[in-house]
């Protein structure tokens, strides 16, 4: 399945990336990835984000919010 994400990802279009980050564990093998790539994707260059900022939420959550710098 393409991922709309990835196809975003994969031309250069994310210039933000937040995540949210729980204490649960979860042990499946078959767990679904950030980013993707596949054959019906160019081959992208590994992009760097930088943290731009992070708020704790109610239950020891993580809201983290990154960046990337653009060339």
């Amino acid at each position: 399945m393409r991922s709309v994400k990835s196809l975003l990802f994969n031309e250069g279009l994310i210039d933000e990336l937040s995540l949210i980050l729980v204490s649960i564990a979860d042990g499946e093998s078959n767990s679904v990835t950030l980013f993707e790539t596949g054959s019906y994707l160019n081959q992208p260059k590994p992009v760097d984000f930088f943290l731009k900022e992070v708020e704790k939420l109610d239950d020891d959550g993580l809201w983290m919010r990154y960046v990337t710098i653009q060339d």
